[in-house]
């Protein structure tokens, strides 16, 4: 079932916020001189290596395709990584969200990808969890697989570790929240944690967005970290310019990304040529899946099936009709209904 909600935020230039990124970036407009060194992690742009569909595996007719790229026009996607480790060279993918930045319709995009997800990892050409791609090649080769898998075009990417989630939630004097006795059950096994009204100071706030077992599982894991990156949005409008500059030099060193400081620049000129009311939307990706264990005994969220879910993660992204998937998405939709059994009548 497809999951989104909208909220209008107020867009301001050098106060328009994309997750922990711009959060830290934001105060290259305000002060550049004194902001530590951008942790720059340099990656192949060419189309090939970057997993990013060939001409010749393309299945539209050129009708088709003249239409869908006209709708791309405007359109950046972004990869934002969390890894589950302290630092950024091992570990798995813990949060992978693909940010969508609608510059068109006035409009951002954060899409929750399951860790789960049985998907292809190009490298070692096998079909595993989706996080596993982080082990086999680090930022790149998730940015790649996830390109394959759902016919992206993602160039770039920002990787965090959740030191810096804990950074900026402490940063900003905790995270307010209402933990759930499922919750608050699930946050007891690594301490003493109450149910109800309270803040979380950013140790608390990192335990709440990870939890999954009684708390929704994956999804519900995927729900709260959207919604902790939102408030921290939502927070960073009252900021003033010292004190967004104080963030951005807190948060700068704990994030690595694909970006050059060049790069940050056009990204920052997107957000000056958006009108104000931005429109925030969030989805979770499959959209349709099924939950099985399969012959490895590990749990899998099964795309049900990946052909369906790819069609409508273009259509929220693009809003278009005139997507039709890849003979390469056709291939790794095939091989994961047989593989798993999960099949889509």
């Amino acid at each position: 079932m497809k999951e989104k909600r909208k909220t209008s935020i107020a867009v301001k230039v050098g106060r328009v916020i994309f997750t922990l990124f711009i959060l830290g970036l934001v105060g290259i407009s305000v002060g550049l001189e004194f902001l530590p060194s951008l942790n720059t992690v340099a990656v192949p742009k060419n189309d090939e290596e970057l997993g990013i569909v060939r001409k010749e595996d393309i299945n539209m007719s050129e009708e088709q395709l003249e239409a869908y790229k006209s709708l791309q026009k405007g359109i950046l996607n972004i990869l934002i990584i969390g890894v589950d480790e302290d630092g950024y060279d091992s570990g798995r993918s813990d949060v992978m969200i693909i940010g969508s930045i609608d510059s068109n319709k006035n409009k951002l995009k954060l899409t929750s990808v399951m860790r789960d997800t049985l998907s292809y990892i190009p490298t070692s050409q096998t079909y595993q969890k989706l996080n596993h791609s982080y082990m086999e090649g680090g930022p790149l080769e998730t940015m790649k697989a996830m390109n394959r898998n759902f016919d992206l075009d993602m160039k770039d990417f920002v990787v965090f570790d959740f030191n810096a989630v804990s950074t900026a939630v402490d940063l900003i004097g905790g995270y307010p929240v209402n933990v759930s006795s499922d919750e608050a059950y699930d946050m007891s096994r690594y301490g003493y944690y109450e149910a109800g009204e309270q803040v979380l100071d950013g140790e608390g706030a990192l335990l709440y967005v990870r939890i999954r077992y009684n708390s929704g599982g994956d999804q519900g894991r995927n729900q709260r970290q959207r919604d902790l990156i939102f408030y921290i949005m939502e927070y960073a409008k009252s900021m003033g310019k010292r004190e967004l500059l104080g963030f951005a030099k807190e948060m700068m060193p704990l994030i690595r990304t694909s970006y050059s400081l060049s790069d940050v620049e056009k990204l920052l000129d997107i957000y000056d040529g958006m009108k104000e009311g931005l429109k925030t939307e969030q989805y979770s990706f499959p959209f349709d899946y099924v939950g099985a264990t399969l012959s490895d005994g590990l749990w899998y969220a099964v795309p049900n099936n990946m052909r369906d879910n790819v069609i409508t993660l273009q259509n929220t992204i693009y809003e278009t009709q005139s997507y039709v998937p890849s003979v390469i998405v056709d291939d790794i939709s095939n091989y994961i209904e047989n593989y798993s059994g999960v099949y889509k009548y």
